[in-house]
């Protein structure tokens, strides 16, 4: 089923409005990441936006499906997009635009492009694929010998910054903690959730404040039982425990709160609670090995001044006052809507 999100803009021009294709891998983040592209651009251009699912029929084939974009351009066409994935249905009209994230959406991607003869966005990295197969590749990192990369001080996100604080309301705000788990070479074991949990009610009855808590679909249900089992729950203000009561709390719990502990295996989170303006504190365990990209950008954002990286090991005696933390934030849209304009509108 395709889901279509019409602008308000795109209702009363619809003439002139122009057609936003996004092609979503089903995951989240990825999806989030084009349609802050989108939002970027509502203050300039009128548009409709398409959310299209796809599908790959066999991961196993992704190699082939590079070796094809990279070498045989040609072949990127119906034919080819029908025998790599599942998708729904195309809507009638010409895209003026193609945006994606997520290796598994490039060949798509670069395909419905030179199909309808338009331009495309991706958001990431290329997997391998070639930088000429894509008009405009958004990045945190630059890409090497690449002429359309344009490097973004952070992701593209469909979030907002969070309301400031009311500084007259007397008592202490609570602080979030955003909990991922296994994955992105984060490795987690029972000292390192064991020793998070008392870090927790240290700094709860140390500081006088309460905790925002949600663990993630990342976390699993055997290390989630374990935090439940060993996080006081006297110090948390609200506690999701996503296995066992999933919710959608991360934009409140980012709007309510003073500062955001996330831990560091997702970089979607981590951008996330950077966005909100607040001072954010990411947390490893003992045991990591990130990939390169991931450690480039989360460097990049503690020189920055967006994160201060912490060992949860080291969290029971950490203060969020006694940090410096970025106070003036760039304007990612603004970077986003000019590099779009430019170089494919």
């Amino acid at each position: 089923m395709v889901r279509s999100i019409i602008k308000p803009e795109a209702q009363l021009n619809k003439q002139q409005s122009a057609l936003i294709w996004i092609l979503s891998d089903g995951l989240l983040g990825h999806e989030n990441q084009s349609v802050g592209i989108s939002r970027a651009l509502e203050s300039e251009l009128p548009y409709e936006q398409v959310v299209i699912r796809f599908q790959l029929r066999y991961k196993i084939l992704r190699p082939l499906m590079r070796a094809l974009a990279n070498f045989f351009p040609l072949l990127l066409n119906r034919f080819t997009l029908k025998l790599f994935y599942r998708h729904d249905t195309l809507p009638l009209g010409v895209p003026v635009l193609i945006l994606s994230a997520g290796g598994n959406t490039l060949f798509a991607n670069a395909a419905i492009a030179r199909i309808y003869g338009t331009s495309n966005v991706f958001s990431g990295t290329t997997k391998g694929y070639s930088h000429k197969l894509v008009r405009l590749i958004f990045t945190v990192s630059p890409l090497e010998d690449s002429t359309n990369n344009v490097v973004l001080d952070l992701p593209p996100a469909n979030f907002s910054a969070a309301p400031e604080l009311d500084a007259a309301k007397p008592f202490k705000r609570p602080y979030a903690l955003l909990i991922g788990g296994e994955g992105a070479g984060y490795h987690y074991q029972t000292a390192d959730w064991q020793l998070l949990a008392a870090a927790l009610g240290e700094i709860s009855q140390r500081e006088g404040v309460n905790w925002l808590l949600t663990t993630s679909r990342r976390t699993g249900e055997q290390s989630e039982n374990l935090l439940r089992s060993v996080v006081p729950s006297e110090c948390c203000e609200q506690a999701v425990w996503y296995a066992t009561k999933p919710a959608k709390v991360v934009k409140m719990f980012l709007s309510e709160c003073e500062a955001v502990f996330c831990t560091e295996d997702s970089l979607t989170m981590v951008s996330e609670a950077i966005y909100a303006h607040k001072p954010v504190i990411t947390l490893q365990p003992e045991v990591m090995q990130p990939d390169s990209n991931d450690a480039r950008a989360l460097q990049k954002y503690a020189e920055l001044g967006f994160i201060r990286r912490l060992k949860i090991t080291e969290l029971a005696g950490f203060s969020v006052s006694e940090q410096e933390f970025c106070q003036v934030y760039p304007d990612i849209n603004a970077q986003i809507r000019q590099a779009v304009l430019e170089r494919c509108l």
